[in-house]
């Protein structure tokens, strides 16, 4: 985690590697609290409307607005438990800045084989989201058929 140099075989935790994750951490935990303070208001006035509307399940706000904070966990993805799902996280979007950055400064060399890297990542996982897609429609279709 701390040492992710190819190179580095030595296992020791190098404070540059250390310091940028506990800084991408506290980024995702003010995150998360931010969203915790915003959501906590938003779910007692969602409840109270749904209590008057008295709406089907899918019009709920209330059901509406916990499918958004499961949303915005991926997003944030505090112990990297979505790391891989090939949503857009804030580990991915930190990487992007800071491949930016480096490119500008003129450390572009490295930061656009990772920049590249990622783009074939992403590609990749949009090329399989499509296929999933695909399949899923298909299925649909299938099932419209048969009735």
């Amino acid at each position: 985690m701390f040492s992710d140099d190819k190179g580095d075989d030595d296992g020791r935790v190098r404070t540059s590697t250390a310091l940028r994750h506990v800084l991408v951490f506290q980024l995702k935990l003010t995150a998360d609290a931010l969203r915790d303070f915003l959501l906590s208001p938003l779910s007692i006035l969602a409840f109270a409307i749904d209590v008057v509307r008295k709406p089907k399940a899918e019009k709920s706000l209330y059901l509406r607005l916990m499918v958004l904070g499961r949303r915005s966990d991926h997003m944030i993805n505090l112990f990297d438990d979505h790391a891989d799902s090939g949503e857009l996280t804030i580990d991915r979007a930190v990487d992007e800045v800071e491949d930016i950055l480096k490119a500008a400064k003129g450390d572009g060399l490295a930061g656009r084989n990772r920049a590249q890297a990622r783009a074939t990542r992403r590609e990749h996982e949009e090329t399989q989201a499509d296929a999933e897609e695909a399949d899923s429609a298909t299925a649909a279709e299938s099932s419209q058929g048969k009735r």
